[in-house]
């Protein structure tokens, strides 16, 4: 409901393209959304992997949208998985999110226990 508020502008309950697209932008613009890019992906691998799977990606998501189901995973992972290979890469992550900024938000669970910096560190943050 955030990311709607975002871009509903001229808040009339409805987003324009064009609005759309100048939320998409300004996400993209902001400093920390390749850092963010960078631990969402660490996130969706395991340890020393290079890959992320279809299952990984779902263990993700899951804590910002419970009630997805088989088919809506399905249909996010084919949309990360750019060269269609049935795994997603750090490449395919970050042309994905670089098509499609907003997307980030579906890993704000995990980015929120992390408070990134500009000069590249990642400094646990607290939540309460």
């Amino acid at each position: 409901m955030q990311i709607f508020g975002f871009l509903d502008v001229e808040k009339n309950g409805s987003i324009t393209f064009k609005e759309f697209l100048f939320g998409s932008a300004h996400v993209m613009k902001q400093p920390l959304f390749h850092q963010a890019c960078e631990f969402a992906f660490a996130k969706c691998v395991i340890q020393g992997a290079s890959y992320c799977s279809e299952q990984e990606l779902a263990d993700v998501i899951r804590p910002t949208i419970p009630d997805l189901n088989y088919e809506e995973i399905h249909g996010l992972f084919n949309l990360f998985d750019m060269d269609k290979d049935g795994r997603i890469s750090k490449d395919d992550f970050f042309s994905c999110l670089r098509k499609n900024p907003l997307l980030i938000a579906l890993f704000s669970p995990c980015l929120a226990r992390k408070e990134l910096s500009k000069d590249g560190d990642m400094v646990l943050h607290e939540t309460v």
